[in-house]
């Protein structure tokens, strides 16, 4: 009786158990409103609507991550300074994509990269945001309704998955269909692209390898370190050089590589090896149009040496130059197909010669010189010019060798922190006003009133019609124009040394020549010990020498000029004494000593 009851109690069990599986099953089935049968065909066409209206939205949100370098809703615009031009966008063609790194107008250097999920969770939100989107007026004869529902995005290799809960109701006669849970796939390289776009990122961030790139285009297309064989001054004009720098930049990065199956028979200098084979395409583009930092930091003017007093020995002319650059400039960096493209920018910045430091996995790194890190001083800043108007004006501070970008004066005033600094300058910088300094030592002082010169254009007349360069020199200004290059002058109140050289066209060829030179030397061994000497002999090679121009004329004064003058005068005359044309060396070198007992005449009109 026992074993008997104990079979049937066990069979009861089952089968209740069973029941409540097949309980559970079905209450499943009608929750998700998949209760196993089909959508009737006359159905179909609506759902289908539906389904598409959701791949759009998809679509779009997907193409909208790949042009705004992951991100669909851009971050806080945060604007650049006149120290440091880049904002947090670059504005590529009128559609703003948003640095994946770059260096704010406070001089923070800003890491700014989407992760994986951050991508999918701005898609979610933006299909979420477009579910009553779909428009159903094409069904009439069907009734639709939509509730509310929500998305969960995946972004994979190759495909971009997105299940949708939105219950929705499909109503034609009597007949009618409940769904609530729905899938939709989109073929997408978002996923490849953007792991892509993140091996470039890292491997850049760790081996700087633009920046590499940037510095051989600085080192071939602009003056850097060298000496040039001429008895003339070297004249450095920065905007040429910018110009010349830029354009080689945009051209150069137009054609590097990323080693991989994209390409055929590249130069192997272009090409870069990230660690991985690449298979689609790439592009590295620059235009001289983006917010672009190029500072050259050394003479406008450099005096060729051999031509001074007791060097004669020399036998010709140089003139040596090094110069030290900061460069910061954005680069887009672009995967794409016939169908989909992922972009992202980057700034690459070169300090000193040098490039940056590797950048650290933290965001917001402070790139600013040590010094500039301890702003704990305040200090009230007042702008003007000479008629004591308030100016707007970019306010650096300079201590020691390292300077800190500090802010705007708005209305002619700042108050800020500066760092402890003694006897440092404040500088001061507006359009159409000359660069101020101001001394100041921000451990005891407090306020500095600084007086801005206005510039005052004026052109230039001389009385010649042959190439001349012109120098107004002061304590707190320069500039040098190349006539009749330039027409035009620019000058503030202050007192000037003036020089004048006036230049013609010249075919002297002096051929290598080698001279013996002896000297006295102490003798070797013992004898040298008691300050005996014998005659060493050597040779000097000097090479052959071109001389494409040759100074004719000029002379040197000083003159003072107030702002009145300068604001009533509409020309600045040059009168400058003409030598004859020179036709050896010797004559060359005289025409120089000449020069520097000449006095040019420097009036305004």
């Amino acid at each position: 009786m026992i074993d008997g009851f104990g079979k049937k109690g066990q069979v009861t069990l089952f089968v209740i158990i069973a029941i409540l599986v097949i309980a559970g099953i079905i209450i499943y089935f009608l929750v998700s409103g998949g209760f196993g049968r089909k959508i009737p065909a006359e159905m179909q066409p609506v759902y289908d609507a539906y389904l598409s209206c959701i791949e759009e939205q998809a679509r779009q949100g997907i193409a909208l991550l790949g042009e705004q370098g992951g991100r669909i809703e851009v971050k806080e615009f945060v604007p650049g300074s006149q120290y440091m031009p880049f904002s947090s966008e670059l504005n590529f063609f009128g559609q703003s994509v948003p640095y994946w790194m770059y260096v704010s107008g406070n001089n923070l250097l800003i890491e700014n990269v989407p992760t994986r999920n951050e991508m999918e969770e701005e898609l979610e939100d933006y299909i979420s945001a477009r579910l009553d989107y779909c428009d159903f007026s094409v069904f009439p004869e069907y009734d639709v309704f939509l509730d509310d529902g929500s998305v969960k995005a995946s972004i994979n290799e190759e495909e971009v998955i997105i299940n949708i809960n939105q219950p929705i109701k499909i109503y034609f006669g009597k007949d009618s269909v409940f769904i609530r849970k729905h899938e939709v796939i989109v073929k997408s390289k978002l996923g490849k692209f953007y792991d892509l776009a993140r091996d470039v990122y890292d491997y850049e961030k760790k081996n700087m390898f633009l920046e590499n790139y940037a510095l051989d285009v600085l080192r071939v297309y602009a003056p850097v370190t060298g000496t040039e064989i001429t008895c003339s001054p070297l004249v450095f004009n920065d905007e040429e050089i910018r110009d010349e720098l830029s354009n080689a930049l945009s051209a150069n990065f137009g054609i590097l590589k990323l080693t991989g199956s994209y390409y055929s028979n590249e130069d192997p200098y272009f090409v870069t090896d990230i660690g991985r084979k690449i298979d689609e395409n790439v592009n590295f583009i620059y235009s001289k149009n983006w917010p672009t930092r190029i500072e050259r930091h050394g003479k406008d003017i450099i005096e060729p040496v051999g031509l001074q007093e007791g060097m004669g020995i020399l036998g010709f002319c140089y003139v040596p130059y090094h110069f030290v650059y900061d460069i910061t400039f954005p680069v887009m960096i672009q995967f794409f197909d016939n169908e989909e493209l992922f972009q992202f920018p980057i700034a690459v910045i070169i300090d000193n010669n040098q490039p940056r430091q590797a950048l650290p996995s933290t965001a917001g790194e402070n790139i600013e010189p040590e010094v500039c890190k301890y702003k704990n001083k305040d200090v009230d800043v007042n702008v003007y010019d000479l008629e004591l108007n308030k100016i707007n004006a970019d306010i650096d501070f300079k201590c020691l060798f390292d300077e800190c970008r500090i802010g705007e004066t708005v209305d002619g005033h700042l108050s800020d922190k500066f760092p402890p600094c003694v006897n440092g300058f404040i500088i001061a910088k507006a359009d159409g006003y000359a660069d101020t300094k101001y001394q100041i030592s921000t451990n005891e002082e407090s306020v500095a009133n600084i007086i801005m010169k206005k510039k005052y254009s004026l052109p230039i007349s001389i009385n010649t019609n042959k190439p001349a360069m012109i120098s107004f020199e002061s304590d707190d200004y320069s500039t040098t124009v190349i006539y009749p290059d330039f027409k035009n002058i620019e000058l503030i109140e202050g007192y000037y040394n003036v020089s004048v050289y006036v230049y013609e066209d010249s075919n002297l060829i002096f051929p290598e020549t080698t001279t013996r030179q002896c000297v006295d030397v102490p003798k070797s061994g013992i004898g040298g010990v008691f300050g005996l000497e014998e005659e060493k002999c050597f040779d000097i090679t000097l090479p052959k020498q071109e001389v494409t121009y040759a100074v004719i004329g000029g002379g040197k004064t000083m003159k003072f000029f107030t702002e009145n003058m300068l604001k009533e005068s509409g020309e600045l005359r040059i009168d400058a004494e003409i030598f004859d044309t020179p036709e050896s060396l010797e004559e060359m070198q005289q025409n120089y000593i000449n020069l520097e007992g000449s006095v040019v005449k420097v009036s305004l009109r």
